[in-house]
């Protein structure tokens, strides 16, 4: 994800996680627009992400980087660099790639589709084998919030979160999250991630601005 999955640990402050698959109604061999986003707190510019997607034979290659370096007088105070390569095939995950490096701290998360199940290799649980509907949190990809069992790529487990749809005036949804990640996501009409925003441990809040 990511910006994002689960908050990221801004100090005193969350930011979210990230991950994807073909938007509503887009053609098996569309490639998708890429997402531009600048990351946002208290209406200061602390980094960026960015999601690209590209294809491989009749797979649907996702690549999202988030970088987050907030800073005090000039000096950056917080690191968070999250790269996540996922593929899809006909809107199905197929495989996943996750790097983290939290002010240093490096996790590598790897995860295949089987026929029977998910596996996932890394994170701080070792191997872990999900159900074979499992699939990872991806911002861009709504579609997965109410049918499938989904784990975090920084953490390589399954996550506990709450997922609320509701229409928004002139069409799209607006999806609410609580649980691990207190969010909010919209959509447009054609299934564009068009606006993020998520509460930090603090209380404060950050907000995806398009970049």
């Amino acid at each position: 994800m990511s910006l994002l999955e689960s908050p990221m640990n801004l100090p005193r402050r969350a930011l979210p996680a990230l991950a994807m698959a073909l938007p509503a109604g887009a053609h098996a061999q569309d490639v998708p627009p890429a997402y531009l986003w600048k990351v946002m707190r208290n209406g200061t510019e602390i980094g960026s992400h960015t999601v690209t997607f590209s294809r491989r034979g009749g797979d649907l290659v996702a690549v999202s980087d988030v970088s987050v370096t907030p800073r005090v007088l000039g000096v950056v105070v917080y690191r968070f660099e999250h790269r996540y390569t996922e593929v899809t095939r006909d809107g199905r995950f197929v495989s996943v790639e996750s790097h983290l490096n939290r002010n240093g701290q490096i996790v590598d998360v790897r995860g295949e589709a089987r026929a029977d199940a998910v596996l996932l290799q890394g994170g701080p649980d070792g191997p872990q084998r999900l159900a074979a509907n499992a699939a990872p949190l991806s911002w861009w990809e709504p579609q997965r919030y109410t049918r499938v069992p989904i784990f975090g790529t920084t953490t390589g487990k399954l996550m506990d979160v709450t997922f609320r749809q509701e229409s928004r005036p002139g069409g799209g949804a607006r999806w609410s999250t609580t649980g691990e990640v207190e969010a909010v996501l919209d959509y447009n009409a054609a299934g564009r991630w068009v606006g993020y925003r998520v509460k930090g441990d603090d209380g404060s809040t950050v907000i995806y601005a398009p970049g």
